[in-house]
């Protein structure tokens, strides 16, 4: 087997590239609706008396379903609070919606209009704003 040697100097290391927020929320949302929210029925079970205290531990990937839920559910109230055609260009983009019925309207001008109204409105949310 030959093994190729690539010298350090040739190696140019790739720029760190920011996620974007807003799709980040976006993809939380999607998760979100489309999820059952109460998997395990209201019941909690015990876990080795690890992490919270009152006996009841929870993984950190319980927590970051819990918080990814939080964020899904925020950005849900900011969607539904955009003017209808920005609700349904956001829905039809995502694929939650099918049908695009505002045939005077543009799809891909109404939902870069309508990602940046969302953008202010998560930027001011609560519950999102630590994200940007």
């Amino acid at each position: 087997m030959n093994k190729i040697r690539v010298r350090k100097a040739d190696v140019k290391p790739t720029a760190w590239i920011k996620p974007d927020q807003v799709d980040y929320c976006i993809d939380c949302w999607k998760t979100w609706i489309a999820g059952d929210p109460d998997k395990d029925l209201g019941v909690k079970t015990m876990s080795m008396l690890r992490g919270l205290q009152d006996g009841y531990g929870s993984s950190a990937d319980e927590q970051q379903q819990a918080r990814d839920n939080r964020i899904g559910a925020a950005t849900d109230a900011m969607i539904d609070s955009l003017g209808i055609f920005h609700r349904w260009a956001v829905y039809k983009v995502c694929g939650i919606g099918q049908v695009w019925s505002f045939p005077h309207a543009d799809l891909a001008a109404t939902y870069a209009a309508a990602r940046a109204e969302l953008e202010q409105k998560l930027r001011r949310n609560v519950c999102t704003a630590v994200l940007f």
